[in-house]
């Protein structure tokens, strides 16, 4: 079950990478601004399993490949390939924050009171 944070900032990433692949909504870098919000999201949310974790991580390596077969597609194709690979840069985010919290947490030692 998804934590009402989680919620909020995967909407915001969907939101952000639709806004993105129109260049006069954006006022900032969709990408940072996608890459932050997966930072973010991958940072807080440290309540996955295993089987989350590998979920985002095949996400973030495969959403790009398979988007980029979406060219092929008239007039849509390059729109709809633009936003998967904008919502792959926020998946890439939390894949990276999720990485580092789980070698963090094997370093470090956990103090209990």
């Amino acid at each position: 079950m998804l934590a009402q944070s989680e919620r909020i900032l995967v909407g915001l990433m969907v939101v952000v990478a639709v806004l993105g692949a129109i260049p006069q909504a954006m006022f900032l870098p969709a990408s940072l601004v996608l890459v932050l919000l997966g930072l973010l999201n991958g940072a807080l949310n440290k309540s996955r399993n295993a089987t989350d974790r590998i979920v985002i991580y095949v996400a973030a390596i495969a959403l790009p490949v398979f988007s980029n077969s979406l060219d092929a597609i008239p007039t849509i194709g390059p729109l709809v390939n633009q936003v998967l690979d904008h919502l792959a840069t926020g998946v890439q985010g939390m894949a990276v924050a999720i990485l580092v919290v789980a070698v963090y947490e094997r370093i470090m030692p956990k103090v209990r009171y």
